[in-house]
């Protein structure tokens, strides 16, 4: 038995009644960035809007990315991307312990049977932002934003669409064959897998949900102006 076990949302609903969280299996990937590999194209934003409208649902990224003059850039990048600044990107964690899961009063936070990705049902949330505020990521200030969307009010790394009035966030797109469309589409990664940027490693990855994953990613997304408060 897994000693890391992760908790399946019961909802509002739920514990009102008096039940209590049970048991679920992890997410089978958590998008994984390195910062020093990033070159603040945002391309990965505009992919997961872009194919999460195609789904038919919210088009707000889940996927944010920081200016960040802290990050130090690979060699690799400033020799095939020169002056191109500096960044990091924030994307949801995939919680073992997701607390926006068992926050929603309607049970709109779900996990997805098949890849065990933790997911809003746009049909079902009623905007009450409890998710948002229950995540232990915050987002870093809106003004460090390569794209600044202030009207997103954004707290946390799950984000609210004004226009189809739903809270959203990362689902490792899970309707996809391919898998996150960010972690496909990156012009790093491409050029990656290509052989024409030599990395041991892409800028991002989703790699399995392990306890040992998420702590090094835990670890990770401490980032300046956006701590890791971790009560997951």
């Amino acid at each position: 038995m897994v000693a890391f076990i992760a908790l399946e949302a019961i909802g509002g609903l739920g514990i009102a009644n008096g039940a209590g969280p049970r048991s679920t299996k992890l997410s089978d990937g958590v998008i994984f960035p390195d910062p020093s590999l990033c070159i603040g194209c945002l391309t990965c934003e505009v992919i997961c809007s872009q194919e999460h409208k195609k789904e038919g649902l919210a088009s707000v990224p889940r996927i944010r990315i920081f200016n960040d003059p802290a990050t130090e850039v690979a060699p690799v990048i400033k020799a095939a991307y020169p002056d191109r600044g500096q960044f990091h990107q924030e994307p949801c964690l995939q919680c073992p312990t997701a607390e926006c899961l068992y926050v929603c009063p309607v049970d709109a936070l779900q996990v997805e049977p098949r890849t065990g990705a933790r997911f809003i049902r746009e049909d079902t949330c009623v905007s009450c932002g409890r998710c948002a505020e229950a995540c232990p990521f915050p987002i870093s200030d809106e003004q460090q934003a390569t794209h600044p969307e202030p009207e997103l009010g954004q707290v946390s790394r799950i984000s609210y669409d004004r226009e189809k009035d739903t809270f959203a966030k990362c689902d490792l797109c899970y309707w996809r064959n391919g898998g996150p469309a960010c972690v496909e589409r990156c012009p790093v990664n491409v050029r990656i897998r290509q052989g024409i940027i030599q990395s041991d490693h892409l800028c991002l990855d989703a790699p399995a949900s392990t306890p040992q994953t998420w702590a090094r990613l835990r670890t990770f997304q401490t980032f300046e102006g956006s701590p890791a408060q971790g009560k997951a």
